[in-house]
């Protein structure tokens, strides 16, 4: 055998070997929402210029609660405008609110969440707060295993490597860690990993778990089990700084933005 015949030979042998190494195969996730063009947009009024979070209510109307007040406030879709304010207590730095059934529950950003019935009746605290959490921000809420869904913004500094979704069920009361996001999950395009969640929803259709970070303006989609299907990096100019985030039943989401240099406002998303 030549030195030609060797040559050959060895190619041959390693385009197999190569052939054999198992590819990274593309994801084929479809988004189903085309976050450079809302569907609508609403700007809010004054007493919302610092909306921290929001929930489908009832028919065209939203739950939403203001960063230091403690008010929620009822915000009609169609009228755009706020047509009922609820007092919930004292001003304090509330960061999320998650309407279940006929109940209304809002989180303090140190894990302590109070929930009270929509036509009156008894109301109940809940306290999730963990040493391993610097602040939540974000609430939401699994129907397949009703429970709360406690996103954390910020871990104590030994342990700030990754994010955590904790998870209260209502009918066995317990609380527990559900979902951790590394680092790798939230790299964007330019290798940052700048990852700060504010806001946190279950997809009504298909239980997919959408967790919105103002910081780094990015959305980072998850499998019900917690696999990242992809990481959307948002346009800053249309979304200037995400905290909320909520689906009507039929599967439309909206998103709403704090006015820190100019009005709040919500972005409306129809799907596909």
């Amino acid at each position: 055998m030549n030195i030609l015949q060797i040559i050959i030979v060895f190619i041959v042998v390693a385009i197999l070997v190569i052939s054999c190494f198992p590819k990274k195969k593309k994801s084929d996730y479809v988004v189903s929402y085309d976050f450079q063009n809302p569907t609508k947009s609403m700007i809010l009024p004054e007493n919302l210029k610092e909306i921290s979070g929001l929930s489908f209510y009832k028919d065209n109307q939203l739950a939403c609660v203001n960063d230091e007040k403690g008010t929620v406030f009822i915000y009609d879709l169609l009228k755009e405008q706020i047509i009922e304010q609820i007092e919930i207590g004292k001003n304090a730095d509330y960061e999320g609110i998650e309407v279940v059934d006929d109940e209304i529950f809002i989180m303090k950003s140190n894990g302590k969440i109070k929930g009270f019935k929509i036509n009156g009746g008894e109301e109940r605290k809940i306290d999730c707060t963990n040493e391993d959490v610097k602040e939540y921000e974000g609430l939401g809420y699994n129907p397949t295993t009703k429970s709360l869904l406690l996103v954390t913004k910020e871990l104590k500094k030994n342990k700030n490597d990754k994010k955590v979704i904790y998870a209260y069920d209502l009918e066995k009361e317990t609380f527990a860690k559900n979902i951790s996001i590394s680092e790798d999950m939230t790299r964007g395009s330019d290798g940052k990993k700048t990852f700060a969640p504010s806001g946190i929803a279950v997809h009504p259709l298909t239980g997919e778990l959408y967790v919105i970070s103002s910081q780094g303006k990015k959305l980072l989609i998850l499998s019900a089990a917690g696999e990242q299907l992809v990481l959307v990096e948002l346009d800053d100019k249309l979304f200037r700084q995400p905290e909320g985030i909520c689906f009507t039943p039929n599967g439309d989401l909206y998103i709403s933005s704090e006015g820190e240099k100019g009005d709040g406002y919500i972005l409306k998303f129809s799907s596909k």
